[in-house]
């Protein structure tokens, strides 16, 4: 009963250590609780500190994936603006070498370099027009080809057309008398064949003869119109382009100048009746087409040539010019005025008009004392003034 007793006393002392431990161990689950509720808010309270701290814990969760987001953000912005840098720097690169190559190819810009590929497209264009005729006359004329080629770096452009022209003649005759040779041939082996073998073979004969002879005679025709007419075009190209008449060599050297440079030049194709302003890449414009100042401009280079081409017969009188360029922009009219100065060297020039910025103009370029202002007539003397 004594050990019993002692065990007892020994297990209720431990019970009461075990009581006092949960005491303690509850009054802490208290404060920390306690602390829990006051560190999430008043709002934490209604759903108990285990909900409120898994609430805050999810919401921490959210804030560190926002974080983590950001800083992905930033990360990926500071790649970007790296990439951007290096692009900048290869632009930079790019436009150095563009630089170059504008250069290299002796333009100022794109558009220029756009013209030169134009200009060598042309060029290439022309070089396999060459060389097919070139191909053209070799197969025409066989082995004479390299004596024809000596013989116009020997005699020229008029020797070797003489000398042309007789060949041609000679030609003819002989291929006249090639025919007549050969219509003469085919009666004869139709003759020959008709007594062998039987008419019907014969005559068959004779037309295949026959046919082979016009396909040669044809042949021939073909070679020569085909040569004829590449030296008609190019007699015509080079008419149009270097035989013009002066009066529109002088309106094309101003009309280029009047509008810049934009158009080369004004023709007249043989043939036509009309006149066509080519522009710098070569293309040819109708006058109807063109726009009202343009076309002014045209007229004008026009009449100042007409003027200059009298002149140049030794009789020069004044020119009278009626506002002229009432129509003009400013910058065709400052054009005009430097045309105007060119051709007042050659001659007496009055110009007349009656707005202000034409006069204006004129003073810039011209001096003052040239300039005179003429009073209005009155109503009783405007019929004498008239």
């Amino acid at each position: 009963l004594l050990g019993l007793a002692e065990a007892a006393l020994a297990h209720l002392q431990r019970l009461r250590r075990l009581e006092a431990r949960l005491a303690a161990l509850d009054a802490e689950a208290a404060r920390f609780a306690a602390a829990v509720l006051e560190l999430l808010g008043p709002e934490a309270a209604a759903a108990g500190p285990a909900a409120a701290l898994k609430a805050r814990q999810a919401e921490l969760s959210r804030a560190l994936e926002r974080e983590r987001a950001a800083v992905q953000r930033r990360e990926r912005l500071e790649e970007l603006r790296s990439q951007l840098a290096l692009l900048e720097q290869q632009r930079e690169r790019v436009a150095v070498r563009s630089a170059e190559l504008y250069r290299a190819a002796g333009a100022s810009d794109g558009e220029a370099l756009r013209r030169l590929h134009r200009l060598a497209q042309r060029r290439r264009e022309l070089a396999a027009a060459s060389r097919q005729e070139a191909v053209a006359l070799r197969t025409l004329l066989g082995e004479e080809w390299e004596f024809l080629l000596a013989q116009l770096h020997e005699n020229g452009q008029g020797g070797l057309e003489q000398a042309l022209a007789e060949a041609d003649a000679a030609r003819d005759e002989r291929l006249r008398r090639l025919e007549e040779l050969r219509e003469s041939r085919s009666r004869l082996r139709y003759e020959l064949e008709l007594l062998v073998e039987g008419s019907q073979h014969a005559q068959a004969m004779q037309l295949v003869e026959e046919s082979r002879a016009e396909v040669l005679r044809l042949a021939g025709r073909w070679a020569v119109q085909a040569l004829c007419q590449q030296l008609i075009m190019r007699t015509k190209n080079m008419f149009e382009q270097d035989k013009q008449p002066s009066v529109m060599r002088r309106a094309s050297e101003d009309f280029s100048l009047l509008t810049g440079g934009r158009y080369e030049r004004i023709l007249s194709p043989i043939g036509e009746q009309q006149v066509l302003a080519e522009l710098a890449d070569g293309a040819l414009v109708e006058t109807g087409k063109l726009s009202r100042g343009t076309a002014e401009q045209m007229y004008v280079c026009i009449r100042f040539a007409l003027a200059d081409e009298y002149g140049a017969s030794g009789i020069r009188l004044p020119m009278l010019i009626d506002d002229l360029f009432v129509n003009f922009d400013d910058e065709r009219l400052e054009r005009g005025l430097a045309l105007l100065e060119s051709v007042g060297e050659r001659g007496q020039l009055l110009l007349f008009t009656c707005h202000q910025h034409v006069l204006q103009a004129y003073l810039e370029r011209f001096p003052a004392e040239s300039a005179i202002r003429l009073a209005a007539p009155s109503s009783s003397e405007a019929s004498l003034e008239a």
